[in-house]
């Protein structure tokens, strides 16, 4: 093993095991998001949520192998929603905390 690899494999580790797990113990899984389109679950297209909620606000995608989660920030007044789409369908539905 090279030497850079060493601490790079230690930096990653760290963040899984510190940093990862509290991001995605803060979040309550729900089975569904109710949107101005109509009702989003597990199971539903990507063109489907869009026609639904409209475009998210944002994409997260850590690399080109792991899920992709849409972020759907409705205004402080609601709470913060996280799509996961695993090969373009719905495969969960997270809510955060209050948006901004």
């Amino acid at each position: 093993m090279s030497k850079k690899f060493i601490p790079t494999m230690f930096i990653m580790a760290f963040m899984v095991m510190f940093v990862f797990p509290p991001i995605l113990l803060a979040l309550d899984e729900t089975s569904s998001l109710d949107c101005s389109g109509g009702t989003v679950m597990a199971g539903d297209s990507e063109d489907s949520v869009r026609e639904n909620c409209g475009d998210p606000q944002e994409v997260n995608q850590r690399d080109k192998y792991s899920p992709v989660i849409w972020v759907y920030n409705f205004g402080p007044s609601e709470f913060v929603n996280y799509v996961t789409f695993t090969n373009g369908m719905v495969e969960r539905i997270q809510t955060g905390d209050y948006g901004n």
